[in-house]
C-alpha cells in the first residue's frame, strides 16, 4: 500500500482531536466517536476523514465536530 500524503500532519491532527476529547470523556467514548457515523460530518466517520480526506477542509470539519461534541457533552 502506498503511504498517504501528509501522514505526520494527519497523525498530529488525530492526536489533537483525541486529546481534546480525552479531557472530557472516557477512552471508550472517544473510540466510538472516532469510528462512528457523525451527524456533524454528514454521517461521515471522523477517523476516515482524518486518514484519507482533504487535510485542510475535512480536518477542519473533524476539529469543529469534536469541539461541538465537547461543548454539547
Amino acid at each position: 500500500a502506498k503511504p498517504q500524503k501528509n501522514v505526520e500532519q494527519r497523525i498530529r491532527l488525530a492526536y489533537h482531536v483525541a486529546s481534546m476529547l480525552a479531557e472530557f470523556d472516557s477512552p471508550a467514548v472517544i473510540q466510538a466517536w472516532l469510528i462512528g457515523l457523525n451527524p456533524e460530518l454528514d454521517d461521515a466517520v471522523p477517523i476516515d476523514l482524518l486518514r484519507s480526506g482533504d487535510l485542510q477542509r475535512d480536518g477542519k470539519k473533524v476539529l469543529n465536530a469534536a469541539r461541538a461534541f465537547v461543548a454539547g457533552g
